[in-house]
């Protein structure tokens, strides 16, 4: 097949969607600037993240918690064994017992100076201050937003 035909197809196809797509649904689309990260409801997702940060300023150890896509991922925990290492907390219980290890305080400082006009968002969710937290949606239903992922001290 020849380049022609190939582009020929790639616009017929992406006319095609566009077709199936409200102007509400594209508007919609284009007014969030979270929908790259899998985030459909913006308004949601801010409100979230505000009780998220209220949380975190409350040291609310339980809605923190309660807060957090499972399995956590945590880059640059330090194992006893191997120095530091990427750790997977797999249930609110593992989090509760090394909240403090995890939930350091530049970890919270992240959460406390940020602003929700200055979130940074792309295909991998919304990050927290330099990288210190991102944040995604839920794969399951009901969506949920919350952490999946908190960076430690370098």
């Amino acid at each position: 097949m020849n380049h022609t035909k190939i582009i020929g197809l790639l616009l017929i196809g992406v006319f095609f969607c566009a077709s199936l797509s409200s102007p509400a649904t594209v508007q919609a689309a284009a007014d969030n600037r979270y929908v790259i990260a899998g985030i459909e409801d913006a308004a949601k997702f801010e409100s979230a993240f505000l009780a998220l940060q209220a949380a975190v300023a409350a040291n609310d150890r339980n809605k923190v918690a309660d807060s957090i896509l499972y399995p956590l991922r945590v880059n640059g925990w330090i194992d006893g064994i191997s120095g530091k290492t990427t750790a997977q907390f797999a249930s609110r219980k593992e989090v509760m017992e090394d909240y403090d290890e995890i939930f350091t305080p530049q970890v919270k400082e992240a959460f406390a100076k940020q602003k929700v006009a200055d979130l940074f968002v792309n295909w991998q969710g919304v990050m927290v201050g330099k990288g210190e937290a991102w944040l995604a949606a839920s794969e399951k239903t009901p969506v949920r937003y919350g952490i999946s992922t908190v960076n430690l001290e370098k």
